[in-house]
């Protein structure tokens, strides 16, 4: 018999929890809005350091970083987060794309770089292609 105040067999396992600090208002509110239909939690940063904050405070699984963001780029903040928390994961999101800033994408240690152009559903789609155990 088990002691009353023991954990159950099977505690649900909690949400996956997200940041995102992005100077594109409508990419961010589109990219809220489909990690929540996922089930994710999801907070939203105004800068590069409020989400390094964030991101301690809430254990966050996924940071999706705008590569521009003002104060501190999102570069910089990705470099921070994942010196940091190393079992953070940043996603760098940018205006263009190009081999020179895939190759310092993965150098600041984020595990992909999109382009904004190609919308939310490419951004789900690159998170899918992540190896196991990436989130």
């Amino acid at each position: 018999m088990k002691a009353p105040n023991s954990p159950p067999d099977s505690a649900p396992r909690p949400r996956p929890c997200l940041i995102v600090p992005d100077s594109d208002a409508r990419f961010a509110v589109a990219v809220q809005r489909a990690f929540r239909r996922l089930g994710w939690d999801v907070y939203e940063a105004r800068t590069g350091p409020e989400a390094r904050r964030l991101s301690r405070m809430l254990e966050a699984d996924l940071v999706i970083l705008d590569a521009d963001l003002l104060e501190e780029s999102g570069w910089l903040t990705c470099d921070k987060l994942t010196r940091e928390q190393p079992l953070v994961r940043v996603l760098l999101v940018t205006n263009a794309a190009s081999d020179y800033r895939e190759n310092f994408a993965s150098f600041v240690g984020a595990v992909g770089l999109v382009t904004r152009d190609a919308g939310v559903d490419a951004l789900l789609r690159d998170l899918c292609d992540l190896p196991a155990g990436a989130l």
